[in-house]
């Protein structure tokens, strides 16, 4: 079961419809807006909190705990990054697994299936799988 402890939350202002994005990772973009992934290599800012419409502000957990949805079943003490498959398709907790990856978070429950929801403790980490 996912649970929250709390963390630091940062208000952005929403770049487009977010409002079916709650508990997905979000990235900043250029104009300092957030946005759901672009493409598999980029930086999460955190995990939104809230399901605001374009325009409207954003609160995207930065530090701390938060829920986080799934991309399948994910066991507990696994290092995730924000999945990457589509426009409409990304966000969710994924595991990171290959050399390079940029890690997120830390999961301290786990998912059965997905679309579960877990908890993770934000963290950055880039992953070094040995050759």
């Amino acid at each position: 079961m996912a649970v929250e402890f709390g963390g630091r939350d940062v208000p952005f202002l929403a770049g487009e419809d977010l409002s079916a994005m709650q508990y997905r990772y979000v990235m900043q973009s250029d104009d300092g807006t957030v946005v759901m992934h672009d493409d598999g290599t980029e930086i999460s800012a955190g995990i939104l909190q809230n399901a605001p419409a374009s325009g409207e502000e954003a609160v995207v957990r930065v530090e701390g705990t938060s829920k986080l949805v799934a991309n399948a079943a994910i066991a507990v003490g696994i290092l995730v990054k924000a999945e990457y498959v589509g426009a409409s398709d990304n966000g969710k907790a994924d595991a990171a697994d290959t050399d390079g990856d940029i890690a997120r978070g830390l999961t301290l429950t786990a998912s059965g299936a997905e679309d579960d929801v877990l908890t993770v403790l934000l963290c950055v980490s880039k992953i070094s799988v040995p050759a």
